[in-house]
C-alpha cells in the first residue's frame, strides 16, 4: 500500500469512474486501474464489487474509503503547514555571546523586512548547537571556531576579547598585572569541560597542579557571570558580557601578564535549500554584528572575512 494508491481509491469513491479519476489526477485509465488493483492486492481483499453493473464498493471498500479520506486530509494539512513553515519560519542557532550582544539587533532588522519571516532563535553552547546543525534542525548557526564544524567560506568573524574579572572585594586593590601563578591563588569560577574556554583557562593557571583556593563551576556563560557578580570568585570571560557591570565599578578587570585568545564566533551553517532567504538574513547578520562591534570597540572586533 502506498499513498498514491490511496489517493486514486479516494477519488474513485467520489467520482465513481476510472476515466474521471484519470482525468482528475492526470493519469491514464489503465494506470488508475493498476493503482486500485495494487491496493487490493496489498490488503488481499476486493474493494470494488465488480459483479455489479454500477460502481459499488464492497463492505471492506467502504471501510478503506473512510481511512483514505482521513489520510488525504492529513496529507493536505501537513503539506500546508510545511509550505507555511518554509515561507515564514526560520531558525537561527546562536551561542550565548551572540545572544547578549548583536542578535537582538539582527532580530529587529529581520522584523523590518518586507514579508518578514518568523525567526526562532535557539541559544546554547557549542555542545548544544552542534547536533542541531548536523541534524538539519537549524537554518543558520553562529558558534565559536572550536565547535568542530565546517566554516562558511565567506563568513564574517566576531572576536570577543577575553579577560579576567571579579568584584573589588574579592581581589582587593591590584597595582600591577597578575601572573598565572597569582591568578591560581584566587577563588575562581571555571567552565565545564565542554566549553571552548575550559582548556585555555585550565592550561593558563595550570589547574591540574594544585587548587590553593575555592573552585566553582558554572554550566553556562550566564551562570558564570552570575557567580562572578555574586562574589564567588574571579573568572575569565568575554568582557562584552559584563560591560555594564565593569563600567559601573561593580566588577573590575584584572590586568594579567598573559592574555587569553579571543573567542572567534562565526557562521558555520546555512540552509542551502532556502538560499534566497538565507542570503538575505546572513547579510543582515553581518550588518548587525559590524554595527555592534563599532559601538563596543573596547571588547569586540569585527572581521569581514
Amino acid at each position: 500500500m502506498n499513498f498514491k494508491q490511496l489517493e486514486a481509491f479516494y477519488w474513485l469513491t467520489r467520482l465513481k469512474s476510472y476515466q474521471r479519476v484519470a482525468d482528475h489526477i492526470g493519469l491514464t485509465q489503465p494506470a488508475v486501474s493498476a493503482r486500485i488493483s495494487g491496493l487490493e492486492e496489498s490488503f488481499g481483499i476486493p474493494l470494488v464489487d465488480r459483479s455489479q453493473s454500477d460502481f459499488t464498493l464492497t463492505e471492506q471498500g467502504h471501510e478503506v474509503a473512510e481511512y483514505a479520506e482521513t489520510f488525504l486530509n492529513l496529507s493536505e494539512t501537513l503539506t500546508s503547514r510545511l509550505k507555511l513553515k518554509q515561507k515564514r519560519r526560520y531558525t537561527i542557532g546562536i551561542v550565548s555571546m551572540v545572544t547578549v550582544t548583536w542578535a537582538i539587533t539582527l532580530r529587529h532588522k529581520i522584523a523590518n523586512l518586507p514579508d518578514a519571516p518568523l525567526v526562532d532563535f535557539y541559544s546554547g553552547a557549542n555542545v548544544d548547537l552542534r547536533p542541531l546543525v548536523k541534524s538539519g534542525a537549524l537554518d543558520m548557526a553562529f558558534v565559536t571556531g572550536e565547535a568542530g564544524l565546517p566554516q562558511i567560506a565567506d563568513s564574517f568573524s566576531v572576536l570577543y576579547h577575553v579577560g579576567w574579572v571579579a568584584r573589588p572585594d574579592v581581589v582587593g586593590e591590584i597595582t600591577r598585572p597578575l601572573t598565572p601563578d597569582e591568578l591560581r591563588e584566587l577563588p575562581l569560577v571555571l567552565y565545564p569541560h565542554t566549553s571552548p574556554l575550559f582548556g585555555p583557562v585550565a592550561e593558563l593557571i595550570e589547574e591540574t597542579k594544585r587548587r590553593p583556593n575555592s573552585r566553582h563551576t558554572g554550566n553556562s556563560l550566564s551562570t558564570i557571570c552570575d557567580l562572578v557578580k555574586a562574589g564567588y570568585g574571579a573568572s575569565a570571560v568575554p568582557l562584552a558580557a559584563l560591560e555594564q557591570e565593569i563600567s559601573t565599578g561593580m566588577l573590575v578587570e584584572i590586568p594579567t601578564t598573559v592574555q587569553l585568545a579571543p573567542l572567534d564566533i562565526r557562521c558555520v551553517h546555512q540552509n542551502k535549500a532556502r538560499r534566497a532567504q538565507t542570503e538575505a538574513i546572513f547579510k543582515l547578520a553581518r550588518q548587525a554584528a559590524e554595527e555592534w562591534a563599532e559601538a563596543h570597540p573596547r571588547y569586540v572586533s569585527f572581521r569581514p572575512t
